[in-house]
């Protein structure tokens, strides 16, 4: 009796484990379906930006020189609001949070945030004062395409699989890529065709 009891125990065992395999792999597999297969890119590089932009020595020179002032910065603004993000956490641990004080961090994190916005702007400014108009053009097409939805939406979080993601390239959860011609209309035309 005590056999049978311990082979049952066994036999259920196997299953659990068995059935818990099978849907961690079933959610990877959901997950690279909705990616189409491929891997987000990373940050371009500053070699990979002066091919597809064709910069002149002297152009490459002053990137060369404003990048790691820039990384600096960045760097520098981001541990400040990780920091901030702990704070958070912290009081949000407490045994009776303080909203005031929940949303006075939330605003200063907000607040960092858009510093580390306008670090990245100031940037992108600077940069495109060096380049020549047809380089320019390539430039915002590049940045564009590294910070927006492929499909000509909006730029800003998208639903993926699990829910809102920042980004928005392929491998972020959009599935395929983007399609040939035009992104479609925001809404449609009235109906009298004003």
């Amino acid at each position: 009796m005590k056999r049978n009891w311990l082979l049952y125990l066994v036999i259920f065992s196997l299953a659990l484990n068995f059935g818990t395999i099978g849907a961690f792999a079933y959610w990877r597999y959901q997950d690279r379906q909705a990616a189409g297969g491929k891997v987000a890119a990373g940050p371009m590089g500053l070699r990979d930006l002066w091919r597809a932009l064709k910069l002149d020595q002297e152009q490459r020179q002053t990137l060369r020189r404003l990048a790691p002032e820039h990384r600096h910065r960045v760097d520098r603004l981001r541990q400040e609001m990780m920091g901030q993000r702990q704070e958070l956490f912290d009081l949000l641990k407490g045994e009776k949070p303080d909203w005031s004080a929940i949303q006075a961090k939330i605003r200063e994190i907000s607040a960092q945030q858009g510093r580390l916005e306008e670090e990245v702007v100031q940037f992108l400014l600077e940069c495109k004062k060096h380049l020549k108009p047809e380089q320019q053009a390539a430039f915002i097409s590049l940045v564009e395409r590294r910070l927006c939805n492929p499909r000509g939406g909006d730029c800003g979080p998208v639903m993926g699989p699990r829910g809102p993601h920042g980004g928005g390239g392929p491998g972020m959860g959009l599935g395929p890529g983007p399609r040939g011609g035009p992104p479609p209309p925001p809404f449609p035309p009235p109906p009298d065709g004003r």
